[in-house]
């Protein structure tokens, strides 16, 4: 099945989702490639969370997802505290492995590892020495969106997901039926939101990462 006939498919019926990614980590002040190195949240990143669980109390959400690394799972565990869910870890949505570049800024990336950058960014078969490719976690996110149909939400369902820039870009894309060079065209802050709204299998945009609460950080 098509990418385009997939999302279709899922969105079926009313709802919506609404993506961010985890609070920042000391890794992210400092410009450290991550991947899935289990870094925790800083003090901003808890402030930042704690801020966007106040924003969404008055969404009626109907369920709670997270990556299994810890920085998302906190991010999410302080939103289920505020809104009364608990998170639901999936592991399809971890962050992309890096492999050697992680730990690394992507100055030092580029030095050590000289065009390997510039690769990634078109090929999406390509990945750093023991790491993971980008289609490989598009494809880890195709099966959490077919664990979401499965589960057969009523209309107007409101599903958040928290998760990693990777994995949150891969989630629009795929819901928006975008093929994989649209990866570059827009930024993820950590804690902005993302929703995208499903009506009869019509997909909108209703807002791209909306960081206006966090003027409070």
């Amino acid at each position: 099945m098509s990418s385009r006939n997939r999302a279709a498919q899922f969105l079926g019926g009313k709802m919506y989702i609404y993506l961010t990614r985890h609070g920042e980590t000391l890794w992210n002040a400092a410009g450290k490639t991550q991947g899935v190195q289990d870094i925790s949240l800083s003090d901003r990143g808890i402030r930042q969370a704690e801020i966007l669980a106040d924003r969404l109390s008055q969404e009626n959400l109907s369920a709670l997802f997270c990556s299994n690394l810890e920085r998302a799972y906190r991010t999410a565990a302080i939103i289920g505290d505020k809104v009364g869910l608990l998170p639901e870890k999936r592991d399809e949505l971890r962050e992309i492995s890096c492999g050697d570049w992680e730990g690394l800024t992507l100055e030092q990336i580029e030095e050590r590892y000289p065009g390997e950058l510039a690769v990634r960014n078109t090929d999406f078969q390509f990945s750093p020495r023991g790491g993971e490719c980008i289609q490989s976690v598009r494809g880890r996110v195709r099966c959490f969106l077919d664990m979401l149909q499965s589960r057969n939400y009523d209309g107007d369902s409101r599903i958040l997901v928290v998760s990693h820039a990777y994995t949150a870009r891969l989630l629009l894309i795929e819901l928006m039926s975008l093929s994989s060079e649209h990866l570059w065209d827009f930024r993820l802050d950590n804690t902005g939101i993302s929703i995208i709204q499903s009506d009869q299998g019509r997909r909108r945009i209703v807002c791209l990462n909306d960081t206006c609460h966090l003027h409070k950080a």
